[in-house]
């Protein structure tokens, strides 16, 4: 079996954190997405794994999978769609059967039971019990099969989403092959499900039970951030000095934390430095930022950003690579806001 994972999306509802990098490489809990899903594959014993990237982000896609192994990047030239995707990389998959993740998703839960579920069927699909689902695409089950998916319904026929991992037998590129573009003008990978049923094939739903986020808002980015933060394994790689740490604290080679207050989940990325600080619950620091008497509880600081004494405490906030975040000058608030960009003061 062969792993495809799916990402040149630039992920529209994270701007303007992806205004400058795809989604996909934004860390969550310090460990880009995209890795976290190449982990995944690995975990299912899938170590064959090809990543369908456009040309704008597969450097960066590179980049941030560069300690993830043998990896194959292949590129989806025009954005056509999800079926399109995997039929860029029909090549790669050399009539092999396919674990397909849609790359901005992040699973608790093991994946090895869709590989289980394909002995019995075309194809399979994993779902999850969701409280909203008129925002997703939701799967009709009967006894462990899938009837049919509906976008997002007015009116749902059931709670289960479908939460972006399938696997399915080299007969389904044939049918991706042969079905027409949407309204949308794109070729839709969900489609090529609803059309084998049509033709009398089965495909088999998987139900996950534990968490799982698409990580495609900056509320969803947050709660994933803190959920994987929440389990967190207490490591003090890096310099300590007159502070509290309290609860699990991750502190990696190279950071120094001086004269602050720690209560975990947090994460201190690599060369990163904290003084002055009050940090946590669930706060992520990136590699080599810095955070100087600061408070900041629930928030995702990604590499490189400055936190230099704010006058008010930081909560439930994304700080993009490189920005500054610091009090008012003696002449008042200055903002500096990019397109896209969020700022409640």
């Amino acid at each position: 079996m062969k792993g495809l994972i799916l990402a040149a999306g630039r992920g529209s509802r994270l701007l303007p954190l992806s205004a400058t990098r795809p989604k996909h490489a934004v860390p969550v809990a310090g460990v880009p997405i995209i890795v976290r899903a190449v982990q995944a594959l690995r975990q299912a014993g899938v170590q064959d794994i090809g990543i369908v990237t456009s040309p704008s982000s597969e450097q960066d896609l590179r980049d941030a999978t560069q300690h993830s192994g043998h990896l194959t990047f292949i590129r989806q030239y025009d954005p056509l769609g999800t079926g399109h995707a995997v039929l860029t990389a029909r090549h790669f998959l050399e009539g092999s059967s396919t674990l397909l993740y849609l790359g901005d998703n992040l699973f608790e839960d093991a994946l090895t039971p869709l590989i289980s579920a394909l002995r019995y069927g075309d194809a399979a699909i994993g779902v999850k019990e969701v409280t909203n689902p008129q925002a997703f695409g939701v799967a009709v089950v009967r006894a462990g099969r899938l009837l049919r998916l509906v976008e997002k319904p007015r009116t749902p026929e059931s709670n289960l989403a479908a939460c972006g991992v399938f696997t399915f037998k080299p007969v389904l590129i044939d049918v991706l092959e042969d079905l027409p573009h949407s309204t949308r003008g794109e070729i839709e990978f969900p489609q090529a499900l609803t059309q084998l049923l049509t033709q009398g094939g089965q495909v088999r739903a998987v139900e996950f039970k534990g968490f799982w986020s698409d990580a495609g808002s900056p509320e969803d980015l947050l709660s994933a951030n803190t959920h994987y933060l929440s389990h967190l394994t207490p490591c003090q790689d890096g310099r300590v000095e007159r502070s509290t740490v309290t609860g699990p604290v991750v502190i990696e080679a190279g950071a120094v934390v001086e004269d602050s207050v720690l209560q975990g989940p947090v994460w201190i990325g690599p060369h990163a430095v904290v003084r002055g600080a009050t940090l946590g619950p669930f706060v992520s620091v990136g590699a080599h930022a810095r955070v100087d008497s600061a408070q900041v509880t629930v928030s995702l600081i990604d590499e490189f950003a400055r936190i230099l004494h704010p006058a008010r405490p930081i909560h439930r906030s994304l700080i993009g690579r490189h920005a500054l975040v610091t009090a008012p000058s003696d002449t008042g608030l200055q903002m500096v806001i990019g397109d896209r960009s969020v700022m409640r003061m």
